[in-house]
């Protein structure tokens, strides 16, 4: 039986949300979007595509830690990994941003794979090892399985 979870977050993106995965395990959450980062916008740089980390708090709020993920066009998809330590983030940018958390800077980094990928990515899954990677295409073509290494 399913229960309704009263949230009263502050939702921090401004344009359509592509994607959400629940973490159970760690009870935090991502979403991505089509959002462009205001701190990009305010240095008049390149849109930068972002994605939100929730935390939930001991008091019931969600705490957003933002993700930059250096994304010049839409983000579509996000997965976490079956150890919940990083996710993956499929983009129209033909590309996929798998990002982890850095303790030093306190904040979630992104790596990108950028080949064989040859349109936007639709769908993404993990290996239950944690290290290798499936994507769906709009090409109607699945790329080659990418193992993640270097990326904890």
């Amino acid at each position: 039986m399913y229960s309704a979870i009263h949230c009263q977050a502050d939702l921090k993106h401004d344009k359509l949300v592509t994607s959400v995965d629940w973490a159970p395990r760690s009870n935090r959450i991502v979403t991505c979007s089509q959002d462009v980062s205001l701190q990009a916008s305010l240095n008049n740089a390149d849109d930068q595509r972002n994605a939100y980390v929730w935390e939930s708090q001991p008091d019931g709020t969600w705490k957003p830690t933002l993700v930059l993920l250096r994304l010049n066009r839409a983000a579509t998809f996000v997965q976490w990994s079956p150890l919940e330590n990083k996710f993956a983030c499929g983009s129209s940018a033909r590309a996929i941003a798998v990002c982890s958390f850095d303790e030093e800077g306190d904040w979630w980094v992104s790596k990108h794979l950028k080949k064989p990928i040859r349109s936007t990515i639709l769908s993404i899954d993990w290996h239950p090892n944690n290290v290798l990677l499936a994507a769906g295409g709009a090409d109607a073509r699945v790329p080659p399985p990418t193992t993640i290494r270097n990326v904890q």
